[in-house]
């Protein structure tokens, strides 16, 4: 028979074995990550009317309300690159949204920088949470105003610090980049001050929000490189596409955003109790399907009113055209060229060159809108003033590949392939005269081109192509299809 005392050992023996197996489970806490939303804030159907809808943030705020699990919802930034709402709106819609779900923090990255810094910063500042820019100063060498380099938030009883980084060339790791208005400094100078700073607030799982130039792309040997020059960091969610399964880089995770609202990231994180790190890590990429989640009824009043914006600004019609400008025609690009001979005309140049790489679509016949200029030219090129030489303007021609260019006031004759001499609309073009060119800055940025290095005075007048092209159809009721015949092959 049991003594009171050997029930009450049994008792304590019990107790003592739960609350054992109690310390050994794991606490958890989910992270939803989006990143380049390029202001894609509504769904959109793949294919055809009758393919399902997916993405937008009215899909992304149900499951976020529906996570159990205590949660944040973070942002990588990208938000005025393509889509129209966000041409419109400057990126203002997007952060809209984001407030409406409510994100817990989001980072600038490196296409939002196309703003000016008053205006980022103006944007910054709808903003009802935290944004990060950690390496990201202003050409004086000060911090934007508006911007953290580091944030602690708390996922249920847990402290999370979160700090971000912009890569402007995965190539050429840990070197400061100079911009227009912009400075970014090299990335382990300011992650390695975030981090002592979070560590010093008491977080214990440090997450960093990584940036990659989207004109570049990230191999997995530069996140293994650059994790083990910096302090603990125990998960590094990235922009870089063609991370697809979660990775160890050292003890780090390195795992990717949902990209462009088609997909939402959840990252559920494992977390020991007593201690408070990082145990473990499980990453999910959840599709925003409406016929799986629905919309939620208030973010889709919110999103309405800018669908009924830019559907009222994007219908507004330009100009008028006799022809179809075609994108693509028997080798030559005919919109590219019509944009060249908008931009010399603008800017009274003696010449202009275009890359046919400027262009995405053309112009079909009859009645044009707002909507099919931004569709034709998406890109924010800027049109630039060049002094060149005749002889330096030849040699800049030489070196590029034909099939690359679309030309308005000059004549390009080839042999075999390559350029056997150079026109202008007035004759032979005269090696020690001066000519005024007119490019967009796309064809001066690039090593591969050979214009800046070659000219004598070059001078960036801050208006869009696109909006040059726009100035063409407000300036005649009626435009026609450009003029062929500016490249000449031997034997024609």
């Amino acid at each position: 028979m049991r003594t009171a005392q050997g029930i009450r050992k049994s008792l304590l023996a019990a107790l003592a074995a739960a609350s054992l197996c109690a310390c050994a489970k794991n606490d958890q806490a989910v992270i939803f990550s989006t990143a380049r939303t390029h202001g894609k804030i509504w769904p959109r159907r793949a294919e055809g009317p009758a393919s399902p809808q997916t993405g937008g943030f009215a899909v992304f705020k149900n499951i976020y309300a529906k996570e159990q699990l205590p949660k944040l919802a973070v942002d990588s930034g990208g938000w005025i690159a393509t889509a129209p709402e966000a041409f419109l709106t400057r990126g203002k819609s997007t952060i809209a949204c984001l407030n409406a779900v409510p994100y817990s923090l989001a980072a600038a990255a490196m296409e939002d920088l196309l703003l000016p810094p008053a205006e980022l910063q103006k944007l910054a500042g709808l903003a009802r949470f935290p944004i990060l820019a950690s390496n990201l100063y202003l050409k004086s060498n000060k911090k934007p105003e508006a911007f953290a380099s580091y944030q602690i938030l708390e996922a249920g009883r847990h402290k999370i610090g979160f700090f971000s980084v912009m890569i402007p060339d995965p190539a050429k790791p840990n070197k400061a980049k100079n911009l227009a208005n912009y400075r970014i400094e090299k990335e382990t100078y300011d992650a390695e001050r975030a981090i002592k700073a979070l560590k010093a607030g008491g977080a214990k799982i440090i997450v960093m929000l990584l940036n990659v130039n989207p004109k570049t792309a990230a191999k997995p040997e530069f996140f293994r490189e650059l994790l083990a020059k910096l302090p603990r960091v125990d998960v590094a969610i990235t922009d870089e596409p063609s991370v697809g399964k979660p990775f160890k880089a050292g003890r780090a995770w390195v795992v990717r955003a949902g990209l462009e609202m088609e997909e939402a990231a959840r990252i559920t994180l494992d977390i020991e109790p007593v201690t408070g790190r990082l145990s473990d890590l499980a990453w999910k990429a959840l599709p925003l399907s409406v016929e799986e989640h629905g919309q939620a009824q208030d973010m889709m009043k919110l999103v309405e009113s800018y669908r009924a914006a830019a559907s009222a600004h994007f219908s507004k019609r330009i100009g008028f055209l006799n022809d179809s400008v075609p994108f693509m025609e028997n080798g030559y690009s005919p919109s590219a060229e019509f944009a060249a001979d908008c931009i010399r005309t603008w800017a009274k140049a003696n010449a202009a060159i275009v890359p046919v790489s400027e262009p995405a679509a053309g112009f079909s016949s009859g009645t044009v809108t707002i909507g099919d200029l931004y569709g034709a030219f998406p890109l924010d090129s800027s049109v630039v003033f060049v002094k060149i030489r005749g002889d330096d303007l030849e040699g800049a021609v030489a070196g590029m590949q034909p099939s690359e260019i679309s030309v308005s006031g000059l004549k390009l004759f080839l042999k075999d392939g390559a350029l056997e001499h150079l026109e202008t609309d007035a004759g032979a073009v005269v090696p020690g005269k001066v000519y005024h060119l007119a490019v967009p800055d796309s064809l001066v940025n690039g090593r591969e081109h050979a214009v800046l290095s070659n000219a004598m005075e070059f001078a960036n007048s801050k208006r869009y192509l696109r909006e040059i092209v726009g100035w063409c159809f407000s300036r005649k009721k009626i435009l026609s299809r450009p003029a062929g015949g500016r490249v000449v092959r031997s034997g024609q």
